[in-house]
């Protein structure tokens, strides 16, 4: 598993991502993974290294990204036709 520079201090959620029921477990999980490796640059994490991270496979992660930026909690765009971003919404 390739090693991601994230700002890392410890699990902690949001009281909004904890508290909203727009979002399940998985969802809330992957969100605040996302928001740790989402530095200057953005989230250039892909969906093999979320699988190995959570023990899951691509098409879970896939899923799971989709509801996270049809939710707006996320925003994706691919950069150079093949390097896909992931912001936080409102960073």
């Amino acid at each position: 598993m390739e090693k991601q520079s994230r700002d890392f201090k410890g699990v902690w959620i949001p009281k909004e991502i904890w508290l909203s029921e727009q979002l399940s477990l998985m969802e809330k999980v992957l969100f605040v993974e996302i928001h740790s490796l989402d530095n200057e640059r953005g989230c250039f994490a892909s969906n093999g290294y979320f699988a190995e991270f959570f023990g899951m496979s691509d098409r879970q992660i896939r899923t799971h990204i989709g509801a996270l930026r049809e939710k707006g909690f996320i925003n994706v765009s691919i950069h150079n036709r093949n390097e896909r971003v992931i912001r936080v919404a409102g960073r």
